[in-house]
């Protein structure tokens, strides 16, 4: 299999670190109380997606709440993944996955990509 997904994106991907948190939506269970809530980190991040690290293994895919705090830390931004692939990470502990963005709000997918081009502006890795 190749691990290279760089073929099938749509959008670039810059390389940014930054905490977030996801709930691993149970398929089994409708009830919130019994999902997942990880704190991870981005890896990189895209307008459509983001690859990030986890300390645990997370089923291909499975569907995920992403909360990604704003900068005010007054409120998250909220978004729905699918994890695409899942992978152990090179060189440390724990698992990579990469996220498509899926059925999230317009609003917030707005709100996204506007973040995407600040990190991006903040990391020196685009122009504005």
């Amino acid at each position: 299999m190749n691990n290279n997904h760089t073929d099938r994106r749509k959008h670039p991907r810059f390389n940014i670190e930054r905490a977030i948190y996801i709930e691993v939506v149970e398929r089994w269970d409708r009830s919130e109380a019994d999902n997942t809530i990880v704190r991870c980190e981005t890896l990189d991040v895209s307008a459509g997606g983001l690859r990030i690290s986890v300390p645990i293994p997370i089923e291909q895919g499975s569907i995920l709440n992403i909360a990604v705090p704003m900068e005010d830390w007054q409120e998250n931004l909220e978004l729905v993944g699918e994890a695409m692939w899942v992978k152990a990470a090179d060189n440390r502990e724990g698992y990579w996955v990469g996220l498509a963005l899926k059925d999230s709000s317009r609003e917030d997918m707005e709100k996204w990509f506007k973040v995407v081009q600040e990190l991006k502006r903040g990391s020196g890795q685009g122009k504005a």
